[in-house]
């Protein structure tokens, strides 16, 4: 090779590598404000509550205002499925695309509604529809997402470029945090309540927007593109056949997708969630000292999770599930009692879950693409992680407070450990997928 020409082959490599970083920044920076904004409903619902139901009962317009975004659960595994047919069928990056015009949009409806005072009932469906169309879009967003990272990522790299998804969901609650905590601080309860909730809703709408010009910029995966030249172009890479022949085959995929799912869902929602306002509740913590403590822990995840991906690409995916089940079988009853209203003892608790639920969340999203082949590959993980992620995830928090009001806070804990088994179990029946092959037909 004539040094010409080899210097052709490096700029073309480069190239290549520097638009494969650029892809991977624009979906998770989609995610991330896809994250924002799930958040941010949950810190401001106590505000804006009066603002689209009947403000003469305070209590009953946030309970409404919480069964709104309770609805967003249950759309999202419809979503997954949709969406993730929509991916195999068209392609990732239209997915992608659609999933986050939809939430930019939801986000932008949100600050933009009138009142109920001004509007009336109308105002309550706007929000419902609004939260029904975020739902949707969110189911498809991690499935869809982590598939195109995963597909995108370089030989060898592929559970780091997964675990970067894992990243970007906490970054995005991050960013949630923080901005309800600058706007809380520098405006007056008042202010919030009229007019500041709106700003939040605002700021992810308009971000959204930005995520959205990136995203129509994206690169298709090679995996997809392998896939479309062997498909009649008049009907894509599956037809709606296909897609249930194809995933009814790949049962022991969909398996293995849930329940990873299940014990990372249950865990993440459990630990990064809801443990801080279980501290207040249940402890009498202070809620700055019990939100600082969720920061700094959420911080640290953002390492972790990266370092337990580049870790996964070494010694394979499946020892760091099983060390995940082991884990959480043996240590989540002395981690939960480290939880006694001090602020040592909630950051310390809150370090050891996010430490290991890292060696989960490092993996999990390579292991998700790698058990289905291409063609099905996009619905068969959105599909039942939304499915696992409306199960075991967004029911923890109420469990967990229901239980604890009764007086049987243990229960909760048992229930836990029950799931983490669920996922070592898979971890231990499940076939190593660290040297698969992501372009694949069968």
């Amino acid at each position: 090779m004539s040094e010409a020409s080899g210097t052709q082959v490096k700029q073309r490599a480069s190239a290549s590598s520097s638009r494969r970083i650029r892809d991977l920044i624009a979906v998770n920076f989609g995610n991330s404000l896809e994250w924002y904004d799930w958040t941010i409903y949950s810190i401001f619902a106590p505000y804006f509550a009066v603002q689209f139901f009947k403000p003469e009962n305070a209590a009953s317009a946030l309970l409404a205002t919480l069964a709104v975004f309770a609805v967003g659960f249950i759309t999202r595994p419809l979503g997954g499925f949709l969406f993730g047919a929509y991916a195999d069928r068209v392609g990732r990056r239209k997915s992608l695309t659609l999933a986050m015009l939809l939430t930019a949009s939801g986000s932008i409806v949100i600050a933009f509604t009138p009142t109920y005072g001004s509007i009336g009932i109308a105002a309550s469906v706007v929000l419902l529809l609004a939260r029904l169309i975020q739902g949707l879009a969110h189911g498809g967003e991690m499935g869809t997402s982590v598939t195109y990272l995963v597909e995108r990522a370089p030989r060898g790299r592929r559970a780091f470029f997964g675990s970067t998804s894992w990243f970007s969901v906490v970054l995005g609650t991050i960013l949630a945090t923080l901005t309800g905590l600058l706007l809380t601080s520098n405006l007056s309860e008042t202010d919030v309540r009229e007019w500041g909730w709106r700003v939040a809703f605002g700021i992810g709408g308009v971000l959204g927007l930005y995520a959205l010009y990136l995203r129509r910029r994206l690169t298709e995966t090679d995996a997809f593109e392998e896939a479309s030249k062997s498909t009649d172009p008049a009907t894509g890479p599956a037809s709606a056949a296909p897609h249930k022949q194809g995933l009814a085959h790949h049962w022991k995929a969909i398996l293995v997708v849930f329940g990873l799912s299940a014990g990372g869902s249950i865990m993440f929602y459990t630990w990064l969630i809801f443990m801080p306002t279980y501290a207040q509740i249940q402890h009498g913590q202070d809620s700055s000292s019990a939100l600082t403590a969720s920061l700094i822990a959420q911080v640290y995840f953002l390492g972790a999770v990266l370092l337990a991906g580049w870790l996964g690409d070494r010694i394979g995916r499946k020892p760091l599930v099983i060390a995940f089940g082991i884990a959480f079988v043996l240590l989540t009853i002395p981690i939960h009692r480290l939880v006694d209203g001090s602020f040592a003892g909630l950051v310390t608790a809150l370090l050891a879950a996010m430490t290991v639920m890292a060696l989960l969340f490092g993996v999990n999203g390579a292991i998700w693409a790698e058990v289905f082949p291409t063609r099905v590959r996009a619905a068969g993980v959105a599909g039942p992680l939304s499915l696992a992620t409306a199960i075991f995830g967004g029911t923890a928090p109420y469990i967990n407070a229901a239980l604890a009001q009764k007086g049987h806070a243990d229960w909760f804990l048992y229930y836990l450990i029950t799931v983490a088994a669920i996922t070592l179990v898979t971890g231990i029946l499940m076939k190593e997928t660290k040297d698969s092959n992501l372009i694949r037909e069968t």
